[in-house]
């Protein structure tokens, strides 16, 4: 009897984990997407969202990872990247290039193997963790394989790896000296800390972040085995991953 129960604890501990993470996962999409306007955030809802904030994800989308505007300092005007504040813009950038260096870590999570990780990803990279918390608690539901040796990453893992490092520290330049005319690092700071507190949007992807430094956190401590010198690298947000991708 005890050696029956000690076999369905982990089972337990994992729907523990799937419940708590679908509970997340509700809470993030209710109060960011669909919550009425001043009922938990300011800004809009999805369902009543304004042609400025839409406005503003199209331009934002259009100077994805700088290629438009960075095309154009070269000379090259053909399309011409519309102007954002680059705070925001740097902002938008960074949390891309973070999700976009999970890829490689979604393909090594062997307890998601059986989940759609390429689709999952896709979606995250346009709605970030309205898809990417969901498949945390799927994955949640699968029971843990042990870890025995090093995971074998390849050179998928380093491309991404290199190029999401790449764009993030770009990210953190252009926010404070891109675009002078934004003016000087105190206005930009301020800029960005008044748009915090009105900007919906804004709200989101800080709130990415964080989540994203949790589930990097999660996924890297169960890829790497215990006895592993590069475990330690999950908790370093962005960087320790950019760098585990690399080496």
């Amino acid at each position: 009897m005890a050696e029956s129960t000690q076999k369905n604890q982990p089972e337990r501990q994992l729907s523990l984990a799937s419940i708590l993470l679908w509970i997340l996962s509700a809470i993030y999409t209710y109060i960011l997407l669909f919550s009425p306007p001043k009922q938990l955030l300011p800004g809009e809802p999805i369902w009543l969202i304004q042609p400025q904030t839409l406005v503003e994800l199209i331009n934002e989308s259009l100077n994805f990872f700088f290629i438009l505007p960075i095309s154009n300092i070269l000379g090259f005007k053909a399309t011409l990247a519309p102007v954002v504040h680059p705070t925001i813009e740097g902002l938008f950038n960074f949390a891309e290039a973070w999700i976009f260096m999970f890829l490689p870590l979604l393909l090594a999570d062997k307890r998601g193997r059986k989940l759609p990780q390429v689709l999952i990803w896709i979606l995250a990279m346009f709605l970030t963790n309205v898809f990417l918390s969901p498949y945390m608690a799927l994955r949640a539901q699968n029971q843990l394989e042990v870890v025995e040796a090093q995971p074998n990453k390849g050179l998928l893992a380093r491309v991404f790896g290199g190029v999401g490092l790449i764009i993030g520290m770009l990210a953190i330049i252009w926010s404070i000296i891109a675009r002078p005319e934004f003016g000087d690092l105190g206005m930009r700071i301020q800029y960005f800390w008044q748009n915090l507190q009105e900007n919906r949007v804004t709200i989101a992807f800080c709130v990415d972040l964080l989540l994203f430094a949790i589930f990097q956190a999660i996924l890297l401590g169960e890829i790497e085995p215990p006895n592993s010198n590069k475990r330690w690298l999950r908790f370093i947000p962005f960087w320790g991953l950019a760098v585990w991708l690399i080496i």
